[in-house]
């Protein structure tokens, strides 16, 4: 597997797309997860097959380690078992971010369209003296 191309730049600019749309298939992967590709698509969410990739191949990390060197590192740098789960994050962080970012503005817009940002943002903060 690989990360789309524009991975950075989409991190930078904040439109990472879902987690799914993150990784892209490269031949040889099917060596190891043919079960979960159909039709050159996977057929699973992609955090339960990084999950199955761990509980598969690195259940007994050390023996796997041990006895195949060159395909634990294989395995290991082909589906980023190092990094899947801050990639995740990331793309998972972002769309929540856009989601309430855009309710946010819609709800200011609606409710308070001569109010900035900041003043709209105050109305939700504690204040003791309201209290």
């Amino acid at each position: 597997m690989k990360l789309i191309s524009d991975f950075v730049v989409r991190f930078h600019n904040n439109t990472l797309p879902i987690p799914e749309k993150c990784f892209l298939l490269e031949e040889g992967d099917e060596i190891y997860i043919r079960k979960w590709i159909v039709d050159g698509k996977l057929n699973i969410k992609i955090k339960d097959l990084f999950l199955w990739i761990e509980k598969k191949y690195f259940k007994d990390v050390n023996n796997l380690k041990n006895k195949d060197k060159f395909k634990f590192e294989e395995i290991r740098k082909r589906f980023y078992m190092d990094n899947w789960r801050m990639i995740l994050l990331l793309s998972e962080y972002q769309i929540k971010f856009r989601y309430y970012t855009k309710a946010i503005d819609s709800i200011k817009e609606k409710s308070f369209p001569e109010m900035s940002a900041n003043q709209f943002l105050k109305l939700f903060e504690n204040d003791e003296k309201r209290i």
